[in-house]
């Protein structure tokens, strides 16, 4: 089923799963939702390749991909003969996107020709093109991270390829949109900039609120007041809040973090604010299974109300291993 969405001509969404209920179950990000529209899409596009780019040339797809168990949307914009993936992510790692896109490519390419009614070409001896498959990665997250940096398909193979066989790699340039980073880019695209100042925002508000929901509420409420997505958010209006909630699932994150901190136990071993064993990793008690999250949270740049929220720490416990944390980064810092 192929669905041209009604506000915008240039939108094609292409559901596998033919139910009514299918798109009830899969969210969009507040991202997705402003780089939809054609017009922003053209203006991003143009940004990162320099080259005048209308709304009318531009096609955009949206790609489903399962995420922790839960479906999530990202764009490809197509515009003639290129097709650019677009991702964005609000949290530090990301080195595993290469892989993500390698599944989105095939995804958008079945979408490709089935929108445009050609399935049967790819199977004529005439050569069939396709667009030129193109990437970016767009970070926010609040772990300090270069202005650009390239990641590559070929860092997660288990082996090096055997050169007389067949082989493919993806690289993908990361722009860090965080404050005082890729200034010219902002130049070129307002939309971007006004996004990454929003998300700041929201951030900043999270500070000052225990309530994650009053926090994106003022968040949004100043950015109106100030100009900033100013029509984007008023027509959006208090599914913002709901949108942000859904983007950022703690309790998945949550589950990723004990984890890895059990994975480091077993071959590391975790020292902090606790004493252990060489069988942390497979013996972890209930207290010290909270404090393996509070510490991979902080790690990850989390603000400290969250960790006690989530970690279900004492404020003070939570507090004693940012303070460890910070002291050992000072001291390596130091030391380089």
């Amino acid at each position: 089923m192929c669905v041209l969405d009604s506000t915008d001509e240039n939108l094609v969404v292409v559901n596998d799963d033919e139910s009514p209920s299918a798109n009830k179950k899969i969210k969009d990000g507040v991202f997705k939702l402003l780089f939809e529209i054609s017009e922003n899409a053209a203006e991003l596009y143009s940004a990162l390749k320099d080259e005048k780019c209308s709304p009318e040339d531009v096609q955009i797809f949206t790609l489903t991909t399962a995420i922790s168990g839960k479906l999530k949307n990202d764009l490809a914009i197509v515009v003639k003969d290129r097709a650019l993936v677009l991702g964005e992510h609000m949290s530090s790692p990301y080195a595993n996107m290469p892989i993500r896109f390698l599944m989105y490519l095939g995804q958008l390419y079945q979408k490709w020709i089935k929108v445009r009614g050609e399935g049967k070409f790819i199977y004529s001896s005439t050569l069939y093109k396709i667009p030129t498959p193109e990437f970016v990665v767009f970070y926010n997250g609040t772990i300090k991270k270069p202005e650009k940096e390239i990641i590559k398909l070929s860092d997660a193979f288990m082996s090096k390829g055997d050169k007389r066989l067949g082989s493919i790699n993806l690289k993908v340039p990361v722009y860090n949109i965080n404050k005082g980073m890729n200034a010219e880019l902002f130049n070129k695209s307002p939309n971007l900039k006004q996004y990454a100042e929003f998300i700041a925002k929201v951030r900043e508000f999270s500070e000052l609120y225990e309530d994650y929901t009053r926090a994106v509420r003022e968040a949004t409420n100043y950015c109106i007041a100030n100009d900033i997505l100013a029509d984007f958010l008023k027509k959006q209006g208090g599914s913002i809040v709901s949108i942000l909630s859904t983007e950022f699932d703690i309790d998945v994150a949550r589950s990723v973090w004990q984890e890895e901190a059990r994975e480091e136990g077993r071959e590391e071993g975790i020292e902090v604010g606790i004493e252990v064993g060489k069988e942390v990793g497979k013996e972890v008690g209930k207290e010290e299974e909270k404090t393996e999250t509070a510490n991979s949270m902080l790690k990850d740049g989390m603000d400290v109300e969250i960790v006690i929220k989530h970690s279900r720490l004492s404020r003070e416990k939570v507090l004693a291993i940012k303070a460890k944390l910070d002291s050992a980064k000072n001291s390596a810092e130091a030391t380089n």
